[in-house]
């Protein structure tokens, strides 16, 4: 890749380029999107750059229009650069990502490579034509981007102006903080100047290079299409008018009739093959007498280069617009005529396109031999690929009955792929196609992956209800298992999945119907049979996918403890096996239960982490809860901007996706808001979603009692105690059959309130000291916080103060060490109230979040590595963490940290 003799200018964009390098160097990491049309000399000054920025590593790919469909293309090439001893123990790089790899498991793996690559410097990556790049590579590196923090690399991303990009680009265009975008523009008349002289051309007096530049907008190929086709006496004339401004297509065009017949042939018929083809191969498509001789002129000419290939010579067009020109102008008749004599030369795949190019009206054997090749290609998931080889096979095919098969065949694909665009754009032609239940099929899951659940309902019933013993009915019954849950409708939710289990069929559908099930019978409040639906899973009650929804079903039944006990296993594990949807379910309600528990430092970095890994998976459903979880956290601690941009995300995830659950958790996190900011009115408001009996009887056959402690406390507050006697009622009936947790805490505390409300001082005290009897077994810091601050109260009206002194400074610790500044506030209060002065607030430790997750998994004994590979960094940003964390704290060693922790974590003394 030797940057060509005639590069001539862009001193501004090196040197930007150059800058952003150094930025870089010093541990910023960086993107740069470089942009500008076709021909425009992107590559050019790619190359350039590369030669002079002195990186440790360069891991330069190339995209090809023709290889964008090809899971993991680009990567593929990247990877060939990189030692194979920095992949060898990662399964999923070694021998270069599977078509089904999960790409936030390729990035997760990637980053590894990464950190271990800026051991010998920084690392400079660069991804030409990335407009062609792969979806699941362009997955893959957003994911990557997205985590680097102090690291010594450089990604610039050089992409035509003219061309659409695949939208998984947009989620590095939107990281501005380490984004520079960088437009290629044409050269200024001293630069064409000195291009002509450059391509052998004349050198320009001022006037003359001006008014070229003015001419060709200085755009380079322009320019050396002029230098090169017009004599010299003519640039230099300036009473010589220049070819009237035309295209570039009409310069190559003008090039290639003035060559000789033979030479000719020997164009067309290497456009035809594509911009690359072997010399073999053109020169038997041409069928001229001598084709070394023709080549040589067409290369003369400018328009082909010879190239090696190994053991083959190969013929390039100098550029792929000289090649689409020379195509576009091809009469309807001779482009033809020239894809069959292809397809007859060449054999597999290549000579498949050629039949197609070539085809006219339906041609049932090559329809048949597209449809087992897009079938082959979805089995080896090459979504893309086999989505547009099923509905070139539907285009050619002389019955309608055949052409509808295999748009359904196509449709599935899309969707399989995540490409609902694609879908969205062949349903009319699906919809127009003989019914059948696999169009239904997929008619019915289009609609549900975007939101028209009252048509997916009737389709995919309909596709249930037809199939018979079409392996397809296990999909169908799946799917419409999950729309049903969606809908609130539980027990057709049990009987479509238990329909689906009973089916032969897909691992992965399996899966998704076990998944609904078990949440499903939860919803009916039949705990016991969704816990004997994970025992008997394929893979027992050990399995991830049974441990993560054996520790979502403690949390909904209150033992928040045992819940993040059990996610935590799962996560630790780094839920490999599990799809994403249920990765981001793990992290969302592990970070729930670390709420409940108090452990804010772990709930705050796994609901961040888990709305991240949402984003770059573009998953919704779940992202709504994790959104709320955030927000719990957020309002605890008095972020009030933060708190509410979480809710509002949650509350419009919950509109977009009308999902019960998801609705549920938006209300409690607005509610969970104004609770924080003392607002019991505004808390009412929040729940009104709750006032449909729906929506209740859903939440308490689940289990969760969140919204009924925000409810109680709220009608408290306002001093509506009828109606508060029987929300109190409510709530304690239902905490009694569970085991003692933070609800048990919550509701004595609640009870407590109410019995000084009436006013009974000795009922309320009993209720408050039976609530710390429950307190002292359980996790539960908010919580027992809030009740000694309400008995600590109570306690000062009394005879002797000094109790409640102590249980408001235990209070004030516990509180302090959450963070939880708005329910600190009160307590102070109470402290002053007491004539005390309340200790200054601050922060245990003054470590960001980041910090703490990174000191939590070095103090347990991972690894730089390892604790890279757990929280989605590299290792180099492990090493800046810790070497910060060590500055703030004092420290010198990971031992000394270790027991620091240690002391953060133990209790503070009642």
């Amino acid at each position: 890749m030797t940057p060509p003799d005639d590069f001539v200018g862009r001193r501004e964009e090196l040197r930007v380029l150059a800058a952003e390098f150094d930025r870089a160097r010093s541990g910023q990491a960086r993107v740069v999107w470089l942009t500008g049309e076709a021909g425009i000399g992107k590559t050019s000054v790619l190359h350039r750059f590369r030669d002079r920025s002195g990186a440790g590593t360069v891991l330069w790919v190339g995209a090809d229009e023709a290889e964008a469909g090809l899971p993991y293309g680009l990567l593929q090439q990247l990877l060939a650069d990189v030692p194979a001893e920095l992949v060898a123990d990662l399964p999923l790089l070694g021998t270069g990502p599977a078509p089904g790899a999960d790409p936030v498991d390729v990035g997760a793996a990637l980053l590894e490579v990464l950190g271990a690559l800026q051991a010998a410097g920084p690392v400079l990556i660069v991804v030409d034509d990335a407009q062609w790049a792969d979806e699941l590579s362009v997955r893959a590196l957003v994911f990557v981007v997205r985590r680097l923090r102090r690291d010594q690399i450089l990604l610039v991303a050089g992409v035509r102006a003219e061309d659409t990009p695949s939208p998984a680009w947009g989620r590095i265009l939107a990281q501005e903080p380490l984004l520079r975008r960088l437009a290629l523009s044409g050269l200024d008349a001293d630069e064409v100047g000195a291009l002509s002289v450059a391509l052998g051309g004349p050198e320009l007096p001022p006037a003359a290079a001006v008014r070229l530049r003015d001419h060709t907008e200085g755009h380079p190929m322009h320019v050396r299409a002029l230098v090169e086709e017009i004599p010299p006496a003519d640039l230099l004339d300036l009473a010589v008018t220049l070819p009237a401004p035309r295209s570039f297509g009409s310069l190559v065009l003008v090039r290639v009739a003035a060559l000789s017949r033979p030479a000719q042939e020997v164009v067309l018929a290497a456009a035809v093959l594509g911009v690359r083809a072997a010399l073999s191969d053109v020169a038997a498509l041409a069928g001229v007498p001598d084709p070394l001789a023709a080549l040589g002129e067409a290369v003369g000419a400018g328009a082909l280069q010879e190239v090696p290939a190994g053991v083959r010579p190969d013929v390039v067009f100098r550029h792929p617009l000289i090649r689409a020109a020379v195509y576009a102008d091809l009469p309807p008749e001779r482009r033809h005529r020239l894809h069959a004599a292809a397809a007859g030369r060449l054999g597999g795949a290549a000579a498949l396109e050629h039949r197609i190019a070539a085809a006219v009206g339906p041609d049932p054997e090559l329809a048949a031999e597209l449809q087992k090749l897009g079938e082959a290609e979805r089995a080896t998931r090459r979504w893309r690929d086999s989505a547009a080889h099923l509905l070139a096979a539907a285009d050619l095919s002389p019955s309608h009955r055949e052409r509808s098969a295999r748009l359904v065949g196509a449709m599935e694909s899309m969707l399989a792929g995540g490409d609902l665009g694609a879908g969205l754009r062949a349903e009319p032609e699906v919809r127009a196609a003989e019914p059948s239940p696999g169009r239904s099929r997929v008619l019915g899951r289009l609609a549900a992956l975007t939101g028209r659940f009252a048509v997916a309902r009737e389709e995919l019933t309909a596709a249930v209800d037809r199939s018979g013993p079409d392996p397809g009915r296990r999909a169908a019954a799946a799917h419409l298992a999950l729309v049903s849950l969606i809908e609130g409708d539980t027990a057709r939710a049990v009987a479509s999945a238990e329909e689906a289990l009973a089916l032969d069929g897909a691992a992965d559908v399996a899966s998704t119907a076990r998944f609904v099930l078990v949440v499903a019978l939860a919803a009916e409040g039949r705990h016991d049979d969704a816990r004997a639906v994970l025992d008997a899973g394929p893979s027992g009650p050990e399995s991830v996918e049974a441990r993560a929804l054996r520790g979502i079903l403690a949390l909904w039944t209150g033992d928040a403890a045992g819940a993040a006990r059990i996610l935590s296993g799962v996560v630790d594990d780094r839920a490999q096996h599990l799809p994403m949807q249920g990765r981001l379910l793990a992290l969302g309600y592990l970070a729930e239960a670390h709420y409940r528990t108090g452990d804010w430092q772990e709930a705050t970095v796994e609901a961040e982490l888990a709305i991240s890994l949402a984003r770059d998976a573009g998953v919704v459903m779940g992202s709504g809860v994790v959104r709320a979880i955030a927000a719990y956290v957020a309002a605890g601690r008095g972020d009030r901007d933060a708190a509410r941009a979480h809710s509002d995300a949650a509350a419009g995830v919950a509109q977009a996706l009308p999902w019960w659950g998801g609705r549920a958790y938006a209300a409690l996190a607005a509610a969970t808001l104004a609770q924080a900011e003392h607002d019991h009115a505004a808390v009412l408001e929040a729940l009104r979603p709750f006032d449909d009996p729906a929506l209740s009887r859903l939440l308490d056959n689940v289990g969760p009692v969140g919204w009924r402690v925000l409810h109680t406390e709220a009608l408290l507050g306002l001093g509506r105690e009828r109606e508060a006697d029987a929300a109190l009622r409510a709530l304690e009936a239902r905490v009694a059959d569970r085991p003692a947790g933070w609800s048990g805490v919550e509701a004595a505390r609640l009870r407590g309130l109410r019995e000084e409300l009436r006013p009974d001082r000795a009922a309320a005290e009993h209720a408050y000291r039976r609530g710390l009897e429950t307190a002292g077994g359980v996790a539960a810091a908010l919580s027992r916080a809030r009740l000694e601050v309400a008995l600590g109260r109570l306690l000062l009206t009394g005879p002797e103060r000094r109790p409640a002194v102590d249980l408001l400074r235990t209070a004030h610790d516990r509180l302090a060490r959450l963070g939880a500044a708005p329910f600190l506030a009160e307590c102070d209060d109470m402290l002053r109230s007491a004539g005390l002065h309340p200790p200054s607030p601050g922060d245990a430790l003054g470590l960001t979040p980041q910090e703490l997750a990174v000191a939590r998994s070095v103090a347990a004994g991972r690894t730089n590595r390892e604790t890279g590979a757990a929280l989605f960094i590299t290792g180099r940003t492990v090493a800046f963490h810790l070497s910060n964390i060590y500055a703030k704290l004092g420290l010198s060693s990971r031992r000394e940290l270790a027991a620091r922790l240690q002391e953060l974590d133990a209790p503070p003394v009642p």
